[in-house]
């Protein structure tokens, strides 16, 4: 019999608190957001609009509009369909207004500690699922977009559930859990356009279990891997009258970012940039991830989990680089980047209070967390930032002038 890894004991009712006070916690600060009209959030609340009131049939007007309109190139691209009918129809439920957007957030914010809390008790234990879950609830990335009329929640739980649906088929190759993953990874693409980099990942993964860890993987899996998601992606827009419009929508993400003012002004520069966001935002979590990555990352027998997380962080950082650099737009590193702290912490902690090791990494746990609340008020709330670019998070910081 399979084991069931929700059950019901003292962990999933500490779990359960912890989700009920960060969703009260977003809930509580949804009064202070003032909401962009002008920038992604109002585009998104048009694209949701037009849907729920015209239905699937208004997808090609969507894009026949946002093709003729130049002023639109620098925003959010109709291309995202599945984000755009998940909205449209919640709105079509429960009003058209930012407020209904930024709650349906604040769900996809829910489910993204669900399936972080299932997966990560499932492969590492009930004590490291419940810490990585408080860590992850209070990431001030995550409490930040869990507020927000955008599409980063989305984001975030999808790419979560996607690389945790990945490590799962590998574990037993079962044709159930690759149906769920090649599907999960197709939607994905819907909901935003650069889920398609992560084909590369999960093609150099495989190649790093066949060329370095000797593990034997057919051809098939690289395949399903690279066409089945796209595919089934493909036919989802030809189905719904938009295949027409991909080229040109493309060719104009490709190109807009030159002409885009806002990208060269505050969205250029290395590619550490995203982790300077990161320093600023959790230095000791991200810290500890560091750490966790050069101490472990070559121990490829007894952290092979470890090791492939890993390599989401590295190469996702890669991939990213050329693009225009918004740690919002990276938000899929948050949660690796909470589960190797959580990994440090707990090597840490065996280490130096071995006889009292779970009361001192909850206690730590804890107390990152807290400093975590006070740096997403600090940011979020009492200086209103709406987009985290790191010139913002810098003037909040004080370390240039404000």
């Amino acid at each position: 019999m399979e084991k069931k890894y929700f059950k019901f004991n003292i962990f999933t009712l500490v779990f359960l608190l912890v989700l009920f006070a960060g969703v009260s916690f977003v809930s509580a600060s949804l009064k202070s957001v003032k909401f962009a009209s002008g920038a992604d959030e109002g585009y998104y609340l048009k694209y949701a609009t037009y849907l729920g009131e015209y239905g699937l049939g208004g997808l090609k007007e969507i894009f026949q509009n946002y093709l003729a309109n130049q002023n639109d190139w620098l925003f959010p691209n109709p291309l995202r369909i599945g984000f755009i009918i998940i909205s449209g129809f919640w709105l079509k439920l429960f009003g058209y207004s930012f407020i209904n957007l930024a709650y349906l957030s604040l769900m996809f914010y829910v489910l993204t500690l669900l399936t972080g809390f299932y997966y990560c008790r499932k492969f590492f234990g009930q004590i490291s699922g419940l810490l990585f879950t408080l860590l992850l609830a209070f990431s001030p990335l995550h409490l930040a977009m869990a507020r927000r009329a955008l599409v980063e929640s989305a984001v975030a739980f999808f790419s979560l559930f996607l690389f945790w649906s990945f490590w799962d088929y590998l574990q037993d190759k079962s044709k159930k859990k690759l149906i769920l993953f090649i599907f999960i990874f197709a939607f994905s693409i819907l909901v935003k356009e650069t889920f398609i980099l992560f084909s590369l990942f999960f093609i150099i993964y495989l190649a790093y279990k066949n060329y370095i860890l000797k593990e034997k993987v057919y051809l098939k899996e690289y395949c399903f891997v690279i066409f089945a998601p796209l595919f089934i992606s493909g036919l989802i827009y030809l189905s719904l009258g938009c295949a027409g419009y991909l080229l040109s929508t493309v060719k104009i993400i490709l190109n807009s970012p030159a002409n885009n003012l806002y990208a060269l002004n505050f969205g250029s520069g290395p590619w550490f940039r995203y982790l300077i966001d990161y320093m600023l935002l959790s230095p000791f979590v991200l810290i500890l991830a560091i750490g966790f990555i050069a101490a472990n990352f070559f121990e490829t027998k007894n952290n092979r989990i470890a090791v492939y997380f890993s390599l989401v962080i590295i190469l996702g950082l890669f991939f990213f680089n050329f693009f225009t650099k918004n740690v919002r737009y990276v938000i899929f590193l948050d949660a690796p980047i909470r589960l190797l702290a959580v990994l440090a912490l707990g090597k840490i902690t065996q280490r130096v209070f071995p006889l009292r090791a779970n009361v001192w990494i909850f206690a730590i746990v804890i107390c990152l967390s807290f400093f975590d609340c006070l740096n997403f008020q600090r940011f979020f709330i009492f200086y209103n930032i709406y987009d985290p670019v790191s010139f913002l998070l810098l003037q909040a910081s004080h370390i240039i002038p404000f």
